[in-house]
């Protein structure tokens, strides 16, 4: 129920800006225009690049790696991945799960799809154990006990992306002279594929962005940093809990009780509501703060004079 002098909820002047760089990580994760002409992916120097994202660099137009696909490479062949996971935590250390909201292309899938009208669903809590699953058995111990890349076989963004466009393309491999998809390449693992995207698919459409709750390994990665990351939310002590948060929020959070939630995406929408406000949780003291403590005996003989934060003592 709305309460008393609640507004309707509305968009943000940050939604168009976050569609636009949301549009730019698509374009960047598919910038190798030239598979069109030669019809093999590309293998140059950029795909020992991650993005900051998950997106499958078996995809015709994929230009840089995939970082789930690249920790399971290494994982295969019985080495630690040192350098994506320090660059990932330093990402983390930064802005938390902000790719997540303002770059990742399959979120913005989501987001869009989701707005299609149909009978919505909410995800049980019970599904947010999922990613831990995909992680530990998907993503680390399979692909280092049979050095097989065992999420990048079952990854429905794989399929999505890179399965289907080059079953349906075929080119010709120019260094064989064959089609790339020959007959009786696709077998019964290409349909447990078909199947589980199809059923994320209809999640994408029925709940507010199912793979980031119930799949995405790498956003649980960057869940363990929002905590403690330089980007923070913040809620005013007058909130009233109207709720405009969770209307607002792709992962149906209500800020006011954890504002820095594991599952928050940093996509800032909630800002909308003025009582939500992004803060810089810096490893340095505030000046502001500084001042305010050494003049803090000053302020409680004077309970009328406002602290540095226009509030009265």
């Amino acid at each position: 129920m709305k309460k008393p002098g609640h507004e309707p909820v509305g968009t943000t002047l940050l939604h168009p800006l976050r569609m636009s760089t949301q549009m730019f990580g698509l374009l960047l994760s598919n910038a190798y225009i030239s598979v069109f002409f030669r019809g093999q992916i590309y293998k140059g120097p950029l795909k020992s690049i991650c993005v900051p994202f998950l997106y499958c660099h078996a995809c015709p137009g994929a230009t840089f790696a995939c970082p789930i696909g690249s920790v399971q490479h290494y994982l295969a062949i019985h080495r630690f991945p040192f350098f994506i996971v320090g660059h990932f935590a330093v990402l983390g250390l930064l802005v938390g799960r902000m790719a997540c909201g303002w770059l990742c292309p399959i979120g913005f899938l989501q987001d869009a799809l989701y707005k299609i009208r149909s009978r919505k669903i909410r995800i049980p809590r019970f599904f947010s154990m999922g990613p831990y699953v995909v992680l530990l058995l998907l993503v680390l111990w399979l692909p280092f006990a049979t050095s097989e890349h065992w999420f990048s076989k079952l990854c429905p963004i794989g399929t999505l992306v890179a399965g289907i466009p080059w079953i349906a393309w075929n080119p010709i491999n120019p260094e064989t002279g064959n089609p790339m998809v020959t007959a009786g390449t696709l077998g019964a693992l290409f349909g447990v594929k078909l199947l589980i995207l199809g059923g994320f698919l209809y999640l994408f459409i029925a709940a507010r962005r199912p793979f980031c709750r119930i799949a995405c390994p790498l956003g649980l990665f960057l869940s363990f940093f929002n905590r403690i990351s330089i980007v923070q939310l913040k809620v005013e002590e007058d909130c009233d809990q109207c709720d405009m948060c969770e209307k607002l929020c792709p992962m149906d959070i209500k800020v006011y009780e954890d504002p820095n939630s594991c599952d928050c995406v940093r996509c800032l929408e909630c800002t909308a509501c003025g009582k939500v406000t992004v803060e810089a949780n810096l490893p340095w003291p505030r000046h502001d703060l500084v001042e305010e403590e050494r003049t803090a005996p000053q302020l409680r003989q004077n309970p009328e004079y406002p602290d540095s934060r226009g509030r009265t003592v």
